[in-house]
């Protein structure tokens, strides 16, 4: 039985996505597939055990860490350890035979995503409500529900502020605005030629969503 940890953050993406937001610390991982249930423990963006069950059979180590891959869609539970409970993931994991070897690991060779699926992933954050890459305030590519031309327009306007404003300042070229609201929030962003509007609920977790919108950039 592992110990649960301390929560962290609950991710619904691909596994690219769970290892770019564990890239700076050691989490356990309890992983859902769309069959079964395994588990990671990560280290700054490296798998160092892994383990998943479907119907009866068992993936351990580099099989789970491949299986892992090729998910296109995930819901993990993120926790972070203690000392002594990272003792305790690494002694049952080394009777169990659930550790890594990066040595013969396999090469993951990553397929560009397509600007579509780069929306979707940041639709798929909790508490995104709509998302659209827009330019000269028109509205290019949406995702998610919006008067996407009026926002848009609104975006546009809010983006060339601030362009002005970090201008004046002269603290460099604007990378990303964030507007909160007691009812929601706002954010702007760079996206190849275009820029991204996100809308999000009060509830959402503005790190993981920075997270996506970088991984998408």
């Amino acid at each position: 039985m592992l110990p649960e940890g301390r929560g962290v953050a609950n991710l619904k993406g691909s596994y690219k996505e769970l290892i770019e937001f564990t890239g700076e610390i050691i989490a356990g991982v309890c992983a859902h597939g769309q069959n079964g249930d395994g588990y990671l423990l990560i280290e700054n963006g490296i798998p160092v055990i892994a383990q998943y069950n479907e119907n009866e059979t068992e993936l351990r180590g580099n099989d789970a860490v491949v299986f892992f891959r090729e998910q296109a869609y995930l819901e993990c539970s993120i926790a972070s350890y203690t000392e002594s409970q990272l003792r305790e993931v690494i002694t049952h994991s080394i009777k169990n035979k659930w550790l890594v070897d990066q040595a013969s690991l396999p090469v993951e060779y990553e397929t560009p995503l397509t600007d579509d699926e780069k929306l979707d992933r940041i639709l798929r954050q909790p508490g995104v409500i709509a998302v659209s890459s827009f330019y000269e305030g028109f509205p290019v590519n949406s995702r998610g529900n919006g008067d996407f031309e009026h926002v848009a327009a609104i975006a546009e306007d809010l983006l060339r502020a601030g362009a002005n404003i970090s201008d004046d300042l002269e603290i460099g070229l604007l990378e990303q605005i964030i507007l909160e609201t007691p009812e929601g929030k706002c954010i702007l962003a760079p996206f190849g030629d275009l820029f991204l509007v996100v809308l999000t609920t009060t509830r959402a977790n503005l790190g993981l969503i920075r997270l996506a919108i970088k991984g998408v950039q």
